[in-house]
């Protein structure tokens, strides 16, 4: 304590470890690109101290709960241990009670209708009007899922679009109904 007193009367800079140890539910990144908009969902960047939007297929680090240019430093709430709920950008009308999931630009959507792999990242604890809206989260660990197109009725290409799935060690799959 007292050498860094010293240091802030001789006006040398004191520096702090912020992205070493362990954290309780939240850490400290570096953001990759400019981002206007809290609350949106994060992914690990080109380096891993750094932090960009998440899009749909991306497996998110945790809820950006700051705004900021390229190089400052935000704090991302980790989902899946975090001790709270989180705040959430919705990317469409979500009811209460719906699981969430990853979609564009960092935002949450509820039960994906287009095939393909998302992360399913919470449950909605409020409504969302539309885009844009923020609506409270309870969060989960980001859970891979994959949703598949409807079965065409053929038992061989079935199978081997399911074992195709399965290659992709999902935590979870849909299925898409016609």
């Amino acid at each position: 304590m007292i050498n860094k007193l010293i240091n802030v009367i001789r006006h040398e800079p004191v520096f702090s470890n912020v992205a070493e140890g362990t954290h309780a539910g939240q850490v400290t990144r570096m953001l990759e690109s400019d981002i206007t908009t809290r609350h949106l969902l994060g992914k690990i960047g080109s380096a891993s101290t750094q932090v960009d939007l998440a899009d749909a297929g991306d497996a998110p680090l945790g809820v950006i709960t700051d705004c900021g240019e390229a190089g400052d430093y935000v704090n991302v709430s980790l989902p899946g241990s975090v001790d709270s709920t989180l705040l959430m950008i919705a990317s469409e009308a979500i009811s209460a009670g719906e699981d969430v999931y990853t979609a564009a630009s960092g935002k949450v959507q509820d039960r994906p209708l287009v095939a393909g792999t998302y992360y399913q990242i919470g449950r909605a604890l409020t409504d969302a009007a539309g885009d844009g809206d923020v609506l409270e989260v309870e969060p989960v660990s980001p859970r891979k899922t994959v949703v598949m197109d409807a079965f065409s009725g053929s038992s061989i290409v079935d199978f081997l679009a399911l074992s195709t799935t399965y290659e992709k060690a999902p935590d979870k799959i849909i299925m898409l109904s016609e």
